[in-house]
């Protein structure tokens, strides 16, 4: 670890060499935080580091990394033998191209766990934008990503809640000191987002969809919508069935068994499990949801299944004969062309033999 010491071009050269001659290719933190480090010497560090395939750790921040230096570092994650899972780059001088050289690597990279960009306003508001696209990965790993103390506006913002929709591994998102963040409030627009990105209402099954890993979302000291604090305290519960199901309970005062009815009655004795699993959930505030509402809503839900489950059992029985009777006429349609090519053959082999037409 080398903190506050001055790198010139010619101290990070010396540096890239004593890393060369190290037969052990063992590093796995470097740490090189306020020494004044600039892109004219981080390339020579940066090609050492490559070589180190235990390095999980690369920490460079308050220094002057700019383009050149994050082309660098992009060339680290992509083509090298490291496995990097945290990459601390806050307070540096970075540019909008500079942002443009990591995004697409970033998009791509399977093994970074902690990304911190804090403090670099030379980043256009779009560019943070584009940064979101990095969450859409399947298969990131990525837990934490933050970016306090930048030019982020609403619209960017919003783009991270739509990223994260099928996000399954971030927990913990900082975007404190957001352009439109007024008194320590954010604006209703983001506090919009991140509500729906948590607990989509507009449907049972959306709600079941939603975002139910992310714990931590930081962009204001308050909180305008209190649903969006009670709803990142579910998402911190272990299981995320459990997780789901209390943000059904509490965003749908009526389930919509319509969905099930093709079922027929095998999901029944499920719908009445899931209930009974519900009123065993500890909430985080320590109670339980009570057990006398979820029996009202139990049995009114068994009620509006068994109430219409035989006409829409007979629809449904009546609109399969009529697909199964629409095949058969396209079968049967089938097997006439058949036929008719058939015969046409046969005449025109007769005709051609000169036999007499039977």
């Amino acid at each position: 670890m080398f903190d506050e010491c001055v790198f010139g071009v010619e101290e990070c050269r010396q540096f890239a060499l004593a890393i060369d001659n190290r037969t052990n290719k063992s590093l796995e933190i470097v740490e090189l935080d306020n020494n004044g480090i600039a892109d004219e010497g981080i390339v020579d560090i940066v090609t050492a580091l490559s070589m180190q395939s235990q390095l999980k750790n690369l920490s460079m921040q308050s220094n002057h990394i700019s383009t050149n230096g994050c082309r660098a570092l992009a060339t680290l994650l992509q083509h090298t033998a490291t496995e990097l899972q945290t990459l601390d780059l806050r307070s540096n001088e970075i540019k909008n191209e500079g942002l443009d050289a990591l995004v697409p690597v970033l998009k791509h990279h399977n093994h970074l766990k902690y990304l911190y960009l804090c403090n670099n306003q030379r980043v256009s508001s779009k560019r943070w934008q584009q940064l979101s696209t990095i969450l859409r990965n399947p298969n990131s790993q990525l837990e934490r990503l933050e970016i306090s103390g930048n030019n982020i506006d609403d619209e960017a913002v919003a783009a991270y809640a739509l990223s994260l929709t099928n996000n399954g591994a971030l927990i913990t998102l900082n975007l404190l000191g957001m352009q439109q963040v007024s008194n320590g409030i954010s604006s209703p627009t983001v506090e919009s987002a991140f509500s729906k990105l948590l607990c989509d209402t507009s449907s049972v099954n959306a709600t079941f969809l939603s975002n139910h890993i992310i714990e931590n979302i930081i962009f204001s000291l308050r909180i305008i919508d209190q649903s969006l604090e009670q709803f990142k305290q579910v998402n911190r519960m272990e299981d995320k069935k459990e997780v789901a199901m209390i943000k059904i309970l509490l965003s749908h005062d009526d389930l919509d068994m319509l969905p099930f009815f093709e079922w027929e009655f095998k999901v029944l004795p499920l719908i009445i499990n899931w209930f009974e699993r519900a009123a065993a959930i500890t909430m985080p505030n320590g109670r339980n949801i009570g057990r006398r509402k979820l029996e009202r809503r139990k049995l009114s839900s068994i009620y509006q299944y068994v109430r219409g489950m035989p006409l829409l059992y007979v629809e449904t029985c009546l609109m399969k004969e009529l697909e199964d009777i629409k095949a058969a006429e396209l079968h049967l349609e089938e097997e006439k062309r058949r036929v008719a090519l058939l015969q046409e053959r046969k005449r025109s082999i007769i005709e051609k033999l000169g036999l007499p037409n039977s």
